[in-house]
């Protein structure tokens, strides 16, 4: 056997008497030591080191370090290991609950020359139960970041829309109407207080109003005046949003948002005044040139927008004969409806002449209120009547509209001179102007014009105004 051997042999027979021989003894002396070792713990108490792991540090103060016009902008949550000594019997009291470590703000030093922004470093204070001892604190000292605070002044935001209101849907021939918004253009924006860097930055602010909040509007109730509590966006002088704390969630009430029913029909020339023209006005016409604005937006309630399918100016007066001229005229406005250009508006017209005809015919005479007594010698049986128009017009014409009068009421015997009248009988016509004329030769001529409600003008022209009627007394028997 080797010495190796012989060693482990003699090793385990020691290990073997150890656990095997003597065992009531051992026992005693086991209990013996449980016992003495319980007196220590009750009696002498000894005391531990214990370390508390992952102490947050906490501020303290923040509203002192606000009312001097700073905040703390760290977004680090600083944490520390605390050491701590204490008897055996208070280890399981200690934890993160028990030990507290922060940091004063109100010892940092503040003056008016300090920069806006600065960092400054602050000792770290650790609370722990009484019946501890603080032994150690792995963070001693914190760097933290502190910025000035400001309030700023009022200032104006741009109020814009975004989206659309419901459209109305056409009925019949009439022309659609729809919904527009008139929000006021600014609003004010009382000063706003915060960090100074961020206030400072703000170059522009704006205000939304989205219009597809009115889509399940009643349509019959959308036209009126609102007020909205709308955020506010803030710009910086690049035009990229500025989203901080400052200006985040701020709002506005925007007041007397209006919001009005309208639709567009044509503009339309009114009556034209020749002043300067060589000849009667209505061979020559008068249209909106390009540039023109074709259409009139008009507000009002479903009603009155329903009963008016166009929009005329005022009377026109040209000044010269034919060409181009750009003239800024009142609107005849309807009651109950408003425009989008106010009370006047600028277009651009063409005059150029017209092509016209004439023609000459003969109209019989129908006489009446022949007095008993007399009877006529003689008398025309027709009169001769001209008629002028624009060629559209001209060739609409129909003789058979006309009709020659006389009335014999207060003739004599004798010659009479008696008045012509002319009529336009079962036509659309009405009499527009009638007036005498001088001609050179001295004579008199009867000018009449008539408008159909079509539009077409006529002028009719009586070479004389009077016929002339021989009258004799009837013979009675002796």
């Amino acid at each position: 056997m080797t010495k190796r051997q012989k060693f482990l042999s003699a090793l385990g027979r020691f290990f073997k008497n150890v656990f095997t021989k003597n065992i009531p003894l051992k026992i005693i002396a086991l209990v013996f030591a449980l016992l003495l070792w319980g007196y220590v713990l009750s009696e002498v108490k000894p005391k531990y080191v214990k370390r508390v792991y992952d102490v947050e540090i906490t501020l303290q103060n923040e509203d002192r370090l606000r009312q001097k016009g700073w905040v703390v902008v760290d977004s680090e949550t600083h944490s520390t290991d605390v050491d701590v000594e204490a008897s055996i019997d208070r280890h399981s009291m200690i934890d993160a609950s028990r030990v507290k470590c922060y940091v004063d703000l109100e010892k940092i030093p503040i003056s008016d020359q300090d920069p806006d922004r600065k960092t400054v470093r602050l000792d770290v204070s650790t609370s722990i139960p009484e019946y501890a001892a603080l032994k150690s604190v792995t963070v001693e000292q914190i760097d933290l970041t502190i910025e000035r605070t400001w309030t700023g002044e009022e200032m104006v935001a741009t109020v814009r829309t975004e989206n659309a209101l419901p459209a109305i849907v056409q009925v019949g021939n009439s022309f659609p109407e729809y919904f527009e918004c008139i929000p006021p253009k600014r609003v004010t924006i009382p000063a706003l207080s915060g960090l100074k860097s961020d206030i400072d930055r703000i170059s522009r602010a704006e205000v939304k109003i989205d219009l597809s909040t009115f889509e399940n509007a009643d349509l019959s109730t959308l036209p009126g005046t609102y007020a909205l509590t709308l955020p506010v966006e803030f710009f910086d002088i690049n035009g990229e949003q500025i989203d901080s704390a400052s200006t985040r969630d701020v709002k506005v009430t925007v007041k007397d948002i209006e919001i009005r029913r309208y639709k567009e029909v044509p503009l339309e020339l009114g009556d034209v005044v020749a002043d300067g023209l060589n000849t009667d006005l209505y061979e020559y016409e008068c249209a909106l040139a390009g540039g023109s604005d074709q259409t009139i937006r008009i507000y009002g309630d479903s009603t009155d927008l329903l009963k008016v399918s166009a929009i005329k100016t005022e009377q026109i007066v040209l000044n010269h004969e034919e060409g181009e001229e750009t003239l800024t005229v009142g609107l005849e406005i309807p009651s109950g409806v408003k425009t989008d250009k106010k009370e006047s508006v600028t277009v651009k017209t063409t005059v150029r002449k017209r092509a016209a005809d004439e023609l000459e015919f003969e109209v019989p005479i129908t006489y009446s209120g022949l007095a008993n007594g007399l009877k006529m010698l003689d008398q025309p049986e027709t009169v001769t009547v001209r008629v002028s128009g624009l060629v559209d017009a001209m060739e609409a014409l129909n003789t058979r509209w006309f009709t020659a009068s006389v009335d014999l009421r207060g003739c004599k015997e004798g010659a009479n001179e008696v008045p012509v009248s002319i009529a336009c009988k079962g036509v659309n016509l009405h009499l527009e102007e009638y007036r005498v004329v001088e001609s050179d030769d001295g004579d008199a001529k009867v000018l009449i014009t008539f408008v159909g409600r079509d539009g077409m003008t006529y002028l009719i022209e009586l070479p004389q105004k009077t016929v002339t009627i021989n009258m004799q007394a009837i013979e009675t028997a002796g």
